[in-house]
C-alpha cells in the first residue's frame, strides 16, 4: 500500500523525513563521478576529516574527505580532481560530495590508472566485505608468496621463530617487481592454494610507487578473489595501499605486522594448554577417587552378604539359643527340687510317722527325678537334632559331601542354566579350593 505521508495537511512530512528521502533518492540516482576544481574554505576537524568547498569560476559545492580515504595532503587554493558520490547531510539538509579519492589535477598516469582500476574493481564487487573469508585464529600451515631474497621474508621468519615456531611454513618464491611479476605471483598463488594451507601471505617490503606497481594488477586482483584459501596482503609500508590489499581477505600495514598477526600469542596459548591439562588431571584424579570409593562400598556389601558371614551369624544365634535352653532347664530343675523339698517338709510335718506317706513321697520324688531326667534327656536330644539339622544346612558340609557352589561374575549363585550364556566366566567353590571356568556349552532343562 502506497504511503500517504506528505500528501495531505493531516499527514505531513517532517524535515528529517524529507531529508532522508532526498538522501535515498540521490544514492539511487547518481553513480560515483570525477569532479575537478579549486579547494577553498578548507577545514580539518579534530578527528582528522577534511571539509572544503570545490569551486570553479561560477559555482561551488561542499565536499568532505574522511580521514580513512585521505592519500594526499590537501592545500587551500590547490586544483584537485576527486572521485566522489553525491549525498545529503540530513541533520542540516546540506548537499555535499563525499570524496572517495583525491588527486592533484594533472597527476601522473599511474595514479590515474590506479584510481580507474579501483573504481572498476569496486563496481565488480571485489572490495566487498561480504565476499571475504575469515582468517583462522590458530594457524598451523602457512604459505608465503614473496621474493626469497627480500628483507620482508627474513623479518617474517624472525618473528615466526621467536613467537610461534610450531607453524609449518612453505615459501613460494616469485618476482615481486617489474612487468613479469604479476603472472608469476598468480602462478605462485594458484600453487599455494592447492597445498591445503590455513592461510596464504602475499607480501613484499617497501619501495616506490613504481616498485609496488605489480600489486596493482587487474589479473592479480581477480586471481586473489578466486582463491579458496584465506589471503593476507602485506605490501609496502603503512602509507602504501595496493589493489592486493583491497581485494585480499585481510591486509596488514607491514610484513612484520602480518607476521605478528599470524604468529598469535603463542605464550598465552601455551599457558592456556597447561591450565587445561592441570584441570583435566584434577578431574581424572577426582573421578578415580569416586570409583575407588564405590568399589570399596560394593566390596563391603559383598562381605556382609557372603554365605560364610550368614552361617557365622546363624551359628552365634544357635549358641545363644542353646545357652538360654540350658539356663531354662537348670532353673526349672532347681524350682522342682525346691518344690519337692517343701512338699516333703510339709508332709513330714503333717504325717511324720506314716510310712505310707513317706513311701508315696519317695515315689513322687523318684518319679519327679525321672521326669526331670527324661526332660533333660529329651532337651539334649532336641539340641543334638537341631545342631545336626543346622550342620546339614551348612553349605560347607554340603561341599564336603562332594557337592559344589557355582556363582556367576557378579558372585550370584547359579541355580539355572538360563542364568549364564556361552563365553561367560563362572566360579565353582569346592570343599577345598575354587575353580574358574568359561561356559562353552549350555544344556537347558528342555534339552536334557
Amino acid at each position: 500500500m502506497q504511503s500517504t505521508r506528505g500528501k495531505t495537511p493531516q499527514n505531513p512530512l517532517s524535515p528529517s523525513d524529507l531529508n532522508q528521502m532526498l538522501k535515498n533518492h540521490l544514492s539511487r540516482s547518481f553513480d560515483s563521478f570525477w569532479l575537478s576544481g579549486e579547494i577553498i574554505e578548507l577545514y580539518q576537524s579534530a578527528a582528522g576529516h577534511h571539509y572544503f568547498t570545490l569551486k570553479d569560476d561560477q559555482s561551488g559545492i561542499k565536499c568532505v574527505l574522511f580521514r580513512q580515504k585521505q592519500v594526499i595532503k590537501l592545500k587551500q587554493g590547490e586544483q584537485v580532481t576527486l572521485l566522489g558520490e553525491i549525498t545529503l547531510y540530513t541533520p542540516k539538509g546540506n548537499l555535499q560530495v563525499n570524496a572517495i579519492r583525491v588527486v592533484k589535477s594533472g597527476a601522473g598516469g599511474l595514479e590515474q590508472q590506479l584510481l580507474m582500476l579501483k573504481q572498476k574493481l569496486s563496481a565488480a564487487g571485489l572490495f566487498d566485505v561480504n565476499r571475504k573469508k575469515t582468517i583462522p585464529k590458530v594457524v598451523r600451515r602457512l604459505g608465503i608468496i614473496t621474493s626469497p631474497n627480500g628483507a620482508a621474508l627474513h623479518d617474517i621468519l624472525d618473528v615466526m621463530v621467536q613467537n610461534n615456531p610450531l607453524i609449518e611454513i612453505t615459501i613460494y618464491p616469485t618476482q615481486v617487481q617489474g612487468t613479469a611479476a604479476p603472472p608469476m605471483i598468480c602462478d605462485a598463488l594458484r600453487t599455494a592454494d592447492e597445498d591445503s594451507h590455513d592461510v596464504l601471505l602475499l607480501t613484499r617490503g617497501g619501495g616506490s610507487k613504481e616498485d609496488l606497481w605489480a600489486f596493482n594488477d587487474e589479473m592479480l586482483a581477480y586471481q586473489l578473489a578466486q582463491l579458496e584459501t584465506p589471503v593476507i596482503s602485506a605490501v609496502g609500508h603503512e602509507t602504501d595501499e595496493s589493489i592486493s590489499d583491497l581485494v585480499a581477505d585481510q591486509s596488514c600495514i607491514t610484513p612484520t605486522a602480518a607476521a605478528h598477526l599470524l604468529a598469535g600469542d603463542f605464550s598465552r596459548l601455551k599457558q592456556t594448554l597447561i591450565q587445561h591439562q592441570q584441570q583435566l588431571n584434577h578431574l581424572i584424579r577426582d573421578r578415580n577417587r569416586q570409583h575407588q570409593q564405590s568399589l570399596d562400598q560394593k566390596a563391603h556389601q559383598l562381605f556382609q552378604q557372603h554365605p560364610e558371614r550368614t552361617l557365622e551369624n546363624q551359628h552365634q544365634l544357635l549358641k545363644q539359643a542353646s545357652k538360654e535352653l540350658h539356663q531354662t532347664i537348670t532353673g526349672k530343675t532347681a524350682f522342682l527340687q525346691n518344690l519337692l523339698t517343701l512338699k516333703d517338709q510339709h508332709l513330714q510335718s503333717q504325717l511324720p510317722d506314716v510310712h505310707h506317706q513317706q513311701q508315696m513321697i519317695h515315689n513322687w520324688i523318684h518319679r519327679g527325678t525321672q521326669v526331670i531326667k527324661q526332660k533333660k534327656h529329651n532337651a539334649n536330644l532336641l539340641l543334638t537334632q537341631n545342631i545336626r539339622s543346622l550342620n546339614n544346612l551348612n553349605p560347607l558340609q554340603v561341599l564336603a559331601r562332594g557337592y559344589s557352589l557355582t556363582t556367576d561374575e557378579q558372585q550370584k549363585p547359579v541355580t539355572d542354566s538360563q542364568q549364564v550364556k556361552i563365553g561367560d566366566t563362572v566360579e565353582t567353590r569346592l570343599n577345598s579350593g575354587k575353580i574358574r571356568a568359561k561356559i562353552f556349552e549350555r544344556l537347558d532343562k528342555d534339552t536334557i
